[in-house]
């Protein structure tokens, strides 16, 4: 990551993960060019931030909105950001019109100023969050689209690749394809490396090592996790972890435990983990490669 480092003087970010949505708040980094492999809106809570691509240009705003796929960057600000990544495949909310459009961008979501406010809310009301930042899904999904997508995040290690997942729905591949790209805005490879994701931060939190997680959903090794990761979303993990990220995982597993911090009350399924011990011994990456 070039640019300014993430700071650690701030309260600790957060990172959360929900059903159709994941999101974060804190600091705000100098992102590399990169692309995410579902849909991304992003607030600057303190302070307008840049948002740079081919298509626009620099942009100064305090809201962005990135289709999955599409090859942007962020230059820091003072403050805080929140980000979220919207998941269409988990029937969760697209995000709400933008006021402006220059290409495939959005800028100034029509809540911005109450997502804004929601974000010095203490404790967080995630949800209300979410709600703020998208509108409920018109057009049903394909429910053929909604099981593969299922079934990629239950096992992305393991599970089919697109070609099997087609023949089970009796579809030719390039059908298939087509219609998971259709219903989900993204490709069924970049929703795969997305579910990926998910399940490396889900084991994380829960307590193993970070090279397990990585192995365990289907990463050659962590370099290729790691290189993957930071073509995703612009940093290393490194980077992220290191500033004593807070992670909480709600993975609708029942019976599951909540340990709160600072007393904030957790469901049942909500599992968290307090990255402000330090660098974590497992956290060595190999070279990260910069999009161009």
């Amino acid at each position: 990551m070039t640019g300014r480092a993430l700071s650690e003087t701030c309260d600790p970010p957060v990172l959360w993960i929900r059903a159709g949505h994941a999101g974060y708040l804190g600091p705000t980094p100098d992102l590399d060019a990169h692309s995410t492999s579902i849909a991304c809106l992003a607030v600057g809570v303190d302070a307008p931030f840049v948002f740079h691509a081919a298509e626009c240009g620099e942009v100064v705003t305090r809201s962005a909105f990135a289709p999955a796929r599409w090859v942007h960057r962020l230059f820091a600000t003072e403050g805080r950001t929140l980000y979220l990544f919207i998941d269409s495949a988990q029937g969760a909310r697209r995000p709400s019109v933008m006021r402006k459009m220059v290409g495939p961008y959005g800028f100034t979501h029509r809540t911005e100023a109450e997502l804004i406010a929601a974000c010095a809310d203490q404790p967080l009301d995630l949800d209300h969050i979410s709600n703020l930042a998208g509108i409920p899904i018109i057009e049903p999904i394909d429910p053929r689209i909604v099981q593969a997508a299922r079934m990629l995040r239950t096992d992305p290690g393991h599970g089919a690749g697109a070609r099997d997942m087609a023949a089970r729905f009796e579809l030719s591949p390039s059908h298939f394809q087509h219609l998971f790209t259709q219903h989900t805005g993204t490709s069924f490879r970049r929703y795969r490396q997305w579910a990926r994701m998910l399940y490396v931060a889900k084991g994380y939190t829960a307590g193993h090592d970070l090279t397990r997680c990585a192995v365990d959903a289907g990463f050659a090794t962590l370099s290729h996790f790691s290189e993957t990761f930071h073509r995703m979303f612009g940093l290393s993990a490194t980077s992220l972890l290191a500033t004593g990220l807070r992670l909480d995982v709600l993975d609708g597993r029942a019976g599951v435990a909540g340990h709160p911090f600072d007393g904030t009350p957790y469901a049942a399924g909500t599992v968290l983990r307090d990255c402000r011990g330090g660098r974590h011994p497992a956290m060595s990456f190999g070279t990260h490669h910069r999009l161009t």
